[in-house]
């Protein structure tokens, strides 16, 4: 490689951090406290055509739009999302089974909890 491709490469690198230093000093760190521990069936939007994002759940007549996807926890048969509302804060769980009969993956959603976000501030 030549030097100044590694320079590029290094500036391009040092932006990034810089990006992502600025973004974690604007938001600051969230601690989740569960309020409420829950088993509703919802039904999840996708952001669209391609894209591998959440746009929000139908609760019951309700709709909450998802603002952030805080974290994602993959499990054997299930993925859990921790997301941040128009509403609150929740706990989403995609459930993915096999149907017995076709033996082709049935998705269903579910909301499992309920939480409170507290900002945890500290100095950089």
């Amino acid at each position: 490689m030549r030097r100044k491709e590694v320079r590029l490469r290094k500036a391009a690198l040092a932006k990034r951090y810089r990006r992502k230093l600025d973004r974690a000093r604007e938001d600051p760190p969230l601690l989740f406290v569960e309020r409420t521990t829950l088993a509703d069936a919802v039904a999840v939007e996708r952001s669209g055509a391609g894209t591998r994002g959440l746009a929000g759940f139908w609760r019951g007549e309700d709709f909450y739009q998802i603002r952030r996807v805080a974290e994602v926890r993959r499990e054997t048969d299930a993925v859990y999302y921790r997301v941040i509302t128009d509403h609150g804060c929740f706990d989403l769980r995609r459930l993915r089974q096999m149907d017995p009969w076709t033996l082709r993956p049935i998705v269903t959603w579910e909301l499992t909890a309920e939480l409170d976000a507290v900002q945890v501030t500290r100095p950089f």
